[in-house]
């Protein structure tokens, strides 16, 4: 095998291509977000439009038969920003922390059980953090059992 000689590698002309398709391309992708679809690759809403929650507030008390009316009201918020809510003795604020494609996250300035899919409170699991799926709705409620408030926000779609 012949001696090739010192300071050439066979390979350089391959990668030269390859990095200049790169530089090349690297613009693109930045300008327009990184790939289809809308924010970064986590689904991250990237200074998207606020959305528009449909809140329900329900007090309830165990001690009586008759229970409030539930009080149901929207609001338009985007990440970062609050609304607050208000429950039996307190006010609870809630936060968008993230818009995502499939999912907001809210975060709670109170520890609140978690209301699962039969409509019970889990009061051994509370959180301030609850995630909201596109198209779902996400209920809480204070964490207590003789007379309290749930929560239950929907996020309203055109």
């Amino acid at each position: 095998m012949p001696a090739r000689p010192v300071g050439t590698d066979m390979t350089l002309g391959v990668k030269l291509p390859a990095i200049a398709l790169a530089a090349l391309l690297l613009p693109l992708l930045v300008a327009c977000g990184g790939g289809a679809g809308e924010g970064d690759g986590d689904g991250l809403r990237l200074g998207g439009a606020p959305v528009e929650l449909e809140v329900t507030v329900q007090d309830w008390s165990g001690w009586q038969r008759e229970q409030p009316e539930p009080e149901t009201r929207s609001v338009t918020v985007g990440q970062g920003e609050t609304f607050t809510v208000d429950t039996i003795g307190d006010e609870v604020t809630v936060t968008v922390l993230a818009l995502h494609a499939d999912r907001i996250e809210l975060g709670t300035s109170d520890d609140l059980a978690p209301v699962g899919g039969l409509g019970g409170a889990d009061h051994n699991d509370l959180s301030t953090t609850f995630e909201l799926r596109r198209g779902g709705s996400v209920e809480f409620s204070t964490p207590t059992l003789d007379a309290g408030t749930s929560v239950r926000i929907v996020e309203i779609v055109g």
